[in-house]
């Protein structure tokens, strides 16, 4: 009976709930790490801006003669880059989260006492990860509302609000999803410094073919071949037409976008899942999670 009680309690202790509860307390801890830095807080705000405020007056100075290249999107090629840039701050934030949270862990040497846990270190790495997308959300999501407001943005009349968040966790979920594949080398590749290879040239490809600066349709055909396949180029083109012309469902930089971007973050999150979880299975075979072979 006693020990009937025993597994109760630890199943439990290990279910989905207390997993929700680990992840809320490491994302609290995140955020008073920051709290108790205001300059770090602030200087991580400003970061996250930076990128969009550049693009912003270069997509002024370029909208004269760049709004016939985007009509398709309602010829207004500040509108065009500025929400591709917001969005894509976000994806890029969940993108890199991982493999910086086991890194970090690493050289703090709290990996080994993570990994001892009853959640592992996957309460760490999705509570983290969550503090940094709500805290990039809020932030470009600012940004983004007073651009509006000021009438520097226009947007369409009436836009499908539920479409557009769909594409936007979506996009999130496979940018996390490859950033999870990519902290799995900081163990299979030894990679314990810099950046890892896969989202390294993750965030060239998405800068190069995704349609984030100039519509995929003006990219060299080799190009924009690749650029068919990320995840970015179905989210921006699905994003823009739902935010700017007011396009539904039925409209083909829709609908068969959000479908593409649904298959691809749900396989990029398995095999990002399976990675890593191979990957702390490996390192402990090799001596221990903490140790550099």
């Amino acid at each position: 009976m006693s020990a009937t009680i025993a597994v109760a309690g630890e199943r439990q202790r290990g279910g989905v709930a207390a997993f929700l509860r680990a992840c809320r307390a490491c994302a609290w801890l995140e955020y008073r790490n920051l709290r108790y830095y205001p300059s770090n807080l602030a200087l991580a705000a400003v970061q996250e801006l930076t990128t969009v405020a550049v693009w912003f007056f270069v997509a002024r100075f370029l909208s004269a003669g760049a709004d016939a290249a985007v009509r398709e999107y309602g010829g207004n090629y500040l509108a065009f880059v500025v929400l591709g840039v917001l969005i894509n701050q976000v994806a890029i934030t969940a993108l890199n989260g991982p493999f910086t949270t086991i890194s970090e862990a690493f050289w703090d040497k709290r990996l080994e006492t993570y990994r001892l846990s009853i959640h592992g270190i996957w309460a760490n790495v999705v509570g983290r990860l969550g503090w940094a997308i709500a805290f990039s959300s809020l932030l470009q999501g600012a940004a983004f509302a007073l651009m509006v407001g000021s009438g520097l943005i226009e947007l369409a009349a009436g836009p499908r609000v539920d479409l557009a968040v769909v594409v936007y966790v979506l996009l999130i979920a496979a940018n996390a999803g490859i950033g999870v594949a990519g902290a799995s080398l900081f163990f299979l590749l030894e990679v314990k410094s810099g950046q890892d290879p896969i989202t390294w040239a993750y965030r060239y490809l998405v800068m190069l073919a995704t349609g984030l600066y100039v519509p995929v349709a003006l990219l060299p055909e080799w190009l924009g071949a690749v650029g068919r396949i990320l995840p970015q180029t179905c989210a921006f083109a699905a994003a823009r037409a739902i935010v700017l012309t007011g396009a539904d469902w039925s409209d083909p930089n829709v609908g068969p976008n959000i479908v593409g971007l649904a298959v691809g973050a749900l396989l990029v999150v398995a095999v990002g899942v399976a990675m890593l979880n191979l990957a702390l299975r490996r390192a402990e075979h090799r001596g221990g999670i903490g140790v550099v072979v």
